[in-house]
């Protein structure tokens, strides 16, 4: 009997004693679960370091100012930075009086060129009447074109201080040839009317009327061409 107790006793006993030392042995494999469930908290200082892409608002830059320099500023008196309502008006009028002077003598261009083409039956030996006065009223319908334009460029207020360049003074320097030409062609051209309405051969200082009208015509085509093409 002692035997058979020692033998269903002595598990139970050595169970008991090894019990509290297994329970402590289980106990440190569950934790590592349970800290892995639940969000480690970092410091504040941590927490800013993780993130060095976002500025704060103290390292942003300063904005612009809004101020921007007036002329003033820049060393520019007053007296030249504000309008000057005459002269502007004086600008104005002269800008229109010049447009109208070019849009007269480029109409002024198609009569002159049908003058110089109807001369060729005016002027020679087989001349009829009507081709004279078709050649005389063109002349004179070129003559009041040019000088009604030129009246526009002569009358343009002038502008002080602007000084003319380029283009402009080739325009100009060749007014002192087609506009004398444009008085002498009219009164060469009465004389000649005049000695063929007769049945006279053209003589004297008449003869001249073809050649100035040829010099004449040509300088104001040029004079046309130096401000109408850039060269």
């Amino acid at each position: 009997m002692k035997t058979i107790r020692h033998t269903v006793f002595a598990p139970i006993l050595a169970f008991a004693l090894l019990y509290p030392s297994l329970a402590q042995t289980a106990t440190p494999a569950s934790e590592p679960s349970t800290q892995e469930d639940k969000p480690v908290r970092q410091p504040p200082d941590q927490a800013n370091q993780a993130k060095p892409d976002q500025a704060t608002p103290q390292n942003l830059p300063n904005a612009p100012s809004s101020n921007k320099p007036s002329l003033s500023d820049l060393g520019f008196p007053p007296e030249q930075t504000q309008a000057n309502p005459k002269e502007q008006a004086l600008l104005d009028k002269r800008t229109h009086m010049l447009k109208i002077h070019q849009k007269l003598g480029f109409i002024t261009l198609f009569p002159l060129a049908a003058t110089v083409v109807t001369s060729v039956g005016a002027g020679g030996r087989s001349t009829s009447k009507t081709a004279r006065d078709i050649h005389t009223a063109l002349g004179a319908a070129t003559g009041d074109l040019y000088f009604t334009s030129a009246y526009f460029a002569i009358r343009a207020p002038r502008v002080p201080g602007t000084q003319t360049r380029g283009q402009i003074r080739v325009h100009r320097a060749l007014a002192w040839v087609h506009g004398p030409g444009m008085i002498m062609t009219p009164i060469l051209g009465a004389m000649a009317f005049d000695q063929k309405s007769k049945g006279e051969k053209v003589h004297g200082i008449a003869q001249a009327h073809g050649p100035v009208a040829i010099v004449t015509a040509g300088a104001y085509g040029a004079a046309f061409a130096a401000v109408a093409f850039k060269f």
